[in-house]
């Protein structure tokens, strides 16, 4: 009998994206992967987009860059330390090789948006493509709060 409560509490504690075989945390196309895709909540004109991004193809893909509908640009970032002034400056590119993965996360690589059309609010998503070449691989973007470090898993497994 306790078996059968703990596993029937168990169903109710599943997030329900689970339960129906889908998880916005994962977006997958043509062997590309992009996994937990986060942005912090801010009220300003730009904000970083965070994302572990794996090639599970047999082939190397580049990473070009993003779109969002919420920006007026994306671009790939990286934080360079210039004089003792830590920046973000763009990267044209980003190769990722079959079978490997790119971490964008803080104080590293990031995609950047530039002039969004409106706050990013916690608790929020958002979509985006990232580009490599003729492959747009859609995410969903989780916003999370303005001084969020890392993805939460709260309420969900991979």
């Amino acid at each position: 009998m306790i078996r059968v409560t703990l596993f029937a509490l168990a169903l109710l504690a599943t997030p329900a994206m689970a339960q129906d075989g889908h998880d916005h945390h994962v977006a997958e196309a043509d062997g590309l992967r992009a996994v937990h895709a986060w942005a912090n909540a801010t009220t300003a004109s730009t904000a970083l987009v965070y994302a572990d991004l794996e090639n599970t193809s047999g082939h190397a893909a580049t990473l070009i860059g993003a779109e969002a509908e919420i920006a007026a640009s994306a671009q790939l970032v990286g934080l360079e330390n210039a004089a003792g002034e830590l920046r973000y400056v763009p990267i044209p590119e980003m190769p990722l090789p079959a079978g490997s993965e790119i971490v964008l996360a803080p104080n590293g690589l990031a995609i950047q948006l530039s002039g969004l059309t409106a706050p990013l609010i916690e608790g929020e998503t958002f979509e985006i493509a990232f580009e490599f070449g003729d492959t747009h691989l859609s995410a969903t973007v989780d916003i999370h709060s303005a001084t969020a470090t890392r993805h939460s898993h709260a309420g969900h497994q991979h």
